[in-house]
């Protein structure tokens, strides 16, 4: 995995960075925090580090891991920050979970999916993702609203549609596919942590190795110049956007087959510990700088301190306040970084 961009600013292009050594330190400081977070867990835990742990812990960060990529994708090319992808995770889960019981519903099939076979539930579910996440550009690139407040509004009326769709209760039951993207293992390793992990090999090479990532890296550095070199902000802004629904909608379907349901109370302020993630991995939010790899140490930190508190016992409401303090401090870091740049 590539850990920067020779397009993403002198500070992932190899250039001499400026400050001292202790610039440096704070600037990589999210390794530190995660060979903390490890040695506390592994004290806490006698069998933490053991192989089949870290198999299902990076099962367990993948869920929040598609939608950090799909955010680092908004982040980098200056969109701010998408909200609304926790909500289409959750509609996705329960679009996927209602199709598949149709079929029984309207009586031609006693068995699920036979009516709407998977596969095209599936792609049925991508495309309502990534048609958000259009609609999400558009309104931000086109009508010029912020994207805050456009994702913001998404995130509420996504949410509720959720809730419309599955009339506010949980759907039960998904196919053996399904439940194999969510629960199947390929050898050893969970199906679900192995399409993450190629989403970020695959989001990387775009991002590191693609016209469409040193464009898009472009747009998030300094729009002006880029739409003076023949780049169109706008197009870039919108593809982001629309990748972010799509990896949400590929979360939403993972996490439904491993739930078994389609649940529309699901995946509830993941959009902040997603932002959180990307944060603590050093894009920022300024666009232009960051990498997938960074994104990546970010989501196993999340994980890891989610996991730690668990561990010490700590209940899920005072979680909440802990992970809102982590997000405040990484931006604070993240500021002074940008600082010791000017």
């Amino acid at each position: 995995m590539a850990d920067g961009s020779t397009t993403g600013g002198t500070w992932l292009s190899g250039a001499p960075a400026r400050g001292s050594a202790a610039d440096l330190l704070v600037q990589n400081s999210h390794y530190g925090i995660l060979v903390v977070l490890v040695t506390i867990a592994a004290s806490l835990a006698p069998g933490f580090l053991t192989v089949q742990n870290f198999l299902n812990l990076l099962r367990s960060f993948s869920f929040l891991g598609f939608i950090s990529v799909g955010m680092t994708f908004v982040i980098l090319c200056g969109g701010i920050v998408d909200l609304s992808v926790a909500s289409i995770l959750a509609f996705s889960g329960v679009v996927m979970a209602l199709l598949q019981h149709w079929g029984i519903y309207i009586g031609f099939t006693n068995e699920l999916s036979h009516v709407y076979p998977t596969p095209f539930i599936i792609l049925t579910v991508l495309a309502l993702g990534a048609g958000i996440g259009l609609v999400n550009g558009l309104i931000i690139t086109k009508l010029k609203v912020t994207g805050f407040v456009t994702t913001l509004g998404m995130m509420v009326f996504v949410r509720g549609l959720a809730f419309a769709v599955s009339g506010g209760g949980t759907i039960f039951g998904v196919d053996d596919f399904t439940r194999y993207l969510g629960r199947g293992m390929v050898g050893p390793i969970p199906f679900v942590a192995l399409l993450w992990i190629v989403t970020i090999v695959a989001g990387s090479f775009v991002l590191n190795r693609t016209p469409f990532g040193r464009r898009l890296y472009a747009t998030g550095e300094n729009p002006e110049t880029a739409f003076l070199s023949g780049i169109n902000p706008d197009t870039y802004r919108i593809a982001a956007y629309v990748i972010s629904g799509f990896l949400a909608a590929v979360a939403g379907i993972c996490l439904t087959g491993r739930l078994d349901v389609g649940e529309p109370r699901v995946a509830q302020a993941w959009e902040l510990n997603a932002i959180a993630a990307v944060v603590i991995g050093g894009t920022s939010f300024d666009g232009g700088r960051g990498s997938l790899g960074r994104t990546v140490v970010g989501v196993m930190i999340i994980g890891l301190i989610r996991n730690v508190l668990s561990l010490l016992g700590v209940l899920p409401s005072p979680q909440e306040m802990i992970m809102g303090i982590v997000l405040i401090a990484a931006v604070v870091v993240q500021h002074v970084i940008s600082r010791s740049k000017v």
